[in-house]
């Protein structure tokens, strides 16, 4: 895998990195940068012989730090290459147990004099040496056009004896953690943040060791990638980075990817004190937003209600169908069985069918009315009577009601309060449907009934339009980023509010695909992924497990937050290619991470470091993890 032949926004100039890569071993190689001599080599770990003085020159060696073991022998001088180390904990050399018997044999010589304990020169000399332990990651060898290369393993090793471990500068790690696929002339790299190897920072405050990382923004478009850590520790900030990183490529390529966000908190659509700066902050020319909440659909004239209007007979099965889902989370809901099975949403060329249909979606819109589901003061129903069976009461009943003219609801609903279906013709008494709806509108208990609809308010607004899922789509498709704020709502509510997006999209996309048309590119985003993704793979033809493995094929990417790994269902995990791991404070947690990649060498660090921004990075192009402290995301690019 060749070495990326520029940077975005790097420091360096293509001229001196082209420079640095030439001379990359070269620079590498010098005194000043020296660690150690290997002691023991294989395919998988290097140990690595070290004293204090040398230590103290590369200003330490951190858990997780970057070092090359560079081979030194006369079979293949004019042949360069190194292997890249990490630092993954201390190992023993064969003289530990006679170093500490001998630091404890003086110590207790010198019991009486203890101010004194200063050993000579060659016994202080012998006390410096210990052992480090390092995982190899790969090898960086020139190709026979002296381009620097980058392999994923060991080909081959030599006696121990024969290599000198370096500690590699700012100039040498800015080519090593962003060793990735070579870009094409339409792929941009972001800067995302710094290498960090700790979180104490004392021996490198000058950040010599800290050249800047670049995340290849393709990495991310139409893949899965996951944002694991506990709360405030900067999850957030790094989903603000990554679509400000699409943002940045939709601005340079004539196909734009359409971004939605599934605000469970609000920070990315409003702006608020714990966060400094929204993505409508940054971004409003080319944002959408969408909320929940009425009350702030009404303070911000440019965001659109989510609810449905539910007297709207153009989105009445979106709202029909929300509703009925909502009904099954009650406590009531098995006396609510028969209703959700009516059929208000059919039309038909059969007169009388539709008769029956305009007459049982008044019913229902009567129901809304008497539990409190706002309508306009002058909504007027039409609809047809029912005809009942004594043909003199029927008589009067015609002269007393004529609904098909039009009446107002409030009108509408003491007719229905008063229908007594027992007699009407027997059509209506065969009809169950009927039945069902009267029950609800008629019901004189106090916790059933239309009354438990009360609280499905929040559901509905006159605000809403057009159905929300449809313009949200259509605008993602055209390459817009789309906030939806659900913070007012229930996790019960954002739940449903988001499969039935995520659904909607999916199977818009999956019908381009199928018409061999080309889907556009869209990324979708999920804080609070545990209350959203399924915890098992129980169900593969759940929305999300279809989402992480058909995705891909759909051009749909999905990015996910969560504190808790093991929430998650394993075929989500499996199938996502780029993790950026902060602090998580749990081993169960970490265990389920210790499956992928080799996250295991950062397990401890991770329980540790606490540290806001500070997380582990792997990327789908680059071939290991790397220490990372995120930028900070700010709302002028």
């Amino acid at each position: 895998m060749a070495i990326t032949d520029s940077f975005s926004d790097s420091n360096q100039s293509p001229k001196e990195l082209v420079e640095a890569r030439a001379h990359f071993f070269e620079e590498i190689k010098q005194d000043k940068n020296f660690v150690g001599s290997l002691y023991d080599l294989d395919y998988e770990e290097a140990k690595i012989l070290l004293n204090d003085y040398d230590k103290n020159e590369v200003k330490g060696l951190p858990h997780g730090c970057l070092l090359i073991a560079i081979y030194n022998n006369e079979l293949r001088q004019n042949q360069t290459e190194g292997i890249l180390l990490r630092v993954i904990g201390v190992s023993e050399i064969p003289q530990k147990k006679e170093i500490i018997q001998s630091i404890t044999d003086f110590y207790i010589s010198k019991k009486e004099s203890r101010t004194n304990i200063n050993p000579d020169i060659y016994t202080k000399y012998f006390y410096q040496f210990s052992g480090l332990s390092c995982r190899a990651l790969g090898t960086f060898f020139l190709d026979k056009d002296k381009k620097l290369i980058f392999g994923t393993d060991i080909e081959n090793f030599l006696g121990a004896h024969n290599y000198r471990v370096y500690k590699p500068q700012k100039e040498q790690l800015q080519i090593i953690v962003n060793e990735n696929a070579e870009l094409h002339n339409d792929e941009i790299q972001e800067k995302i943040g710094i290498l960090r190897y700790a979180s104490s920072q004392s021996y490198d405050e000058d950040k010599n060791y800290a050249p800047d990382v670049f995340l290849r923004t393709n990495d991310i478009v139409a893949r899965r990638t996951a944002f694991f850590g506990m709360t405030r520790t900067g999850k957030s900030n790094t989903i603000k980075i990554i679509i400000s990183a699409i943002e940045n490529l939709n601005i340079k390529q004539e196909r734009k990817i359409g971004q939605i966000i599934f605000d469970i908190n609000g920070e990315y659509t409003f702006s608020n004190k714990q966060d400094e700066g929204s993505i409508y902050d940054r971004f409003k020319e080319r944002v959408i937003r969408f909320s929940t909440s009425l009350k702030k659909s009404q303070q911000h004239p440019d965001v659109r209600a989510v609810q449905y209007n539910f007297y709207n007979d153009e989105t009445l099965e979106g709202s029909f169908n929300l509703l009925c889902d909502e009904l099954l989370l009650i406590k009531t809901a098995d006396y609510f069985k028969d209703f959700r099975s009516i059929d208000i949403i059919s039309e038909s060329d059969n007169g009388e069918q539709q008769r029956a249909i305009m007459r049982k979606r008044a019913i229902y819109k009567c129901i809304l009315k008497k539990a409190g589901f706002e309508q306009k003061n002058d909504y007027k129903l039409k609809f047809y009577r029912f005809t009942l069976e004594d043909k003199n009461e029927d008589k009067k009943d015609k002269e007393n009601n004529q609904p098909h003219n039009g009446i107002s609801i409030e009108d509408a609903c003491r007719y229905f309060d008063n229908v007594d279906l027992s007699k009407t013709s027997k059509k209506y008494q065969d009809d169950k449907q009927y039945a069902a709806l009267l029950k609800v509108l008629q019901a004189k208990n106090n916790i059933s009934g239309y009354k438990a609809l009360m609280d499905l308010k929040s559901l509905h607004s006159l605000e809403g339009g057009n159905d929300y899922k449809n313009d949200i789509d259509s605008a993602l498709r055209k390459g817009q980023i789309i906030l939806v704020d659900l913070s007012t709502a229930s996790t019960e509510t954002q739940q449903k509010y988001i499969d039935r997006l995520c659904s909607y999209i999916f199977s818009k996309s999956m019908e381009k695909f199928t018409n061999d048309e080309e889907p556009e590119y869209i990324q979708m985003y999920f804080e609070e992924a545990h209350n959203i993704f399924p915890k098992d793979d129980k169900d593969l033809k759940n929305i999300y497990n279809r989402l992480a493995k058909e995705g891909a094929k759909l051009k749909i990417g999905i990015s996910y937050s969560t504190q808790e790994v093991s929430s998650i269902a394993p075929s989500i995990l499996k199938n996502t290619q780029n993790w950026f791991i902060s602090h998580l404070n749990n081993r169960d947690e970490i265990k389920v991470l210790e499956k992928y990649y080799d996250f295991a060498d950062f397990s401890q660090n991770i329980i540790r470091n606490s540290d806001v921004g500070f997380a582990r990075v792997k990327t789908y192009s680059n071939n290991f993890i790397i220490p990372v402290q995120i930028q900070k995301f700010e709302t002028r690019g």
